[in-house]
């Protein structure tokens, strides 16, 4: 191995840039070693991070097209009805017809898989209180109006490239 190769990040690592700062958060919220803990945190019942992924979801966004399911978590739609066949055997999610649809289905959570979704908010609670920890209310209620308005213009975007990737059923 004689090339040598930079290893340097492609751009100036300021803090204050918001690509960093951003990605960083996505890095952190979305890490395996977050995943993971809030799985042990909360009790969640069975040891398969899909399956997780899939009631925090839901959790966030309420009943789904296991279509959209399957596109948000980048998996495909056969393995997508596994998942959801595994949380309906648990009795965490159940299959209910759209209401706007009489062709689609949607994917909801049942009371025991909401009890799971309200110890996920919990649990994401306490984490950002402890990440803002020693913050002032008004930083901290800032930091909310601005993330706020950043994730609903992004989304907006997102929903004007790909509709069923944004609409929450």
């Amino acid at each position: 191995m004689t090339s040598r190769a930079d290893i340097s990040p492609v751009f100036d690592q300021d803090p204050l840039d918001l690509r960093l700062t951003v990605a960083s958060i996505i890095h952190w919220a979305d890490s395996r070693e977050v995943r993971e803990e809030t799985m042990q945190r909360i009790r969640f019942p069975l040891d398969d991070m899909p399956m997780f992924l899939v009631v925090n979801q839901l959790t966030y966004r309420g009943a789904l097209r296991p279509t959209d399911l399957a596109s948000t978590l980048g998996t495909g739609r056969a393995n997508m009805s596994k998942i959801v066949r595994r949380l309906e055997d648990a009795g965490l999610v159940t299959r209910i017809a759209s209401e706007t649809d009489e062709r689609s289905i949607l994917i909801a959570l049942t009371p025991e898989g909401r009890e799971i979704g309200e110890r996920i908010v919990a649990n994401a609670d306490r984490h950002y209180r402890a990440v803002t920890e020693g913050w002032s209310a008004e930083d901290v209620s800032q930091l909310q109006r601005l993330l706020g308005r950043f994730a609903r213009q992004a989304m907006l975007e997102l929903a004007s490239r790909s509709p069923a990737l944004s609409a929450p059923r």
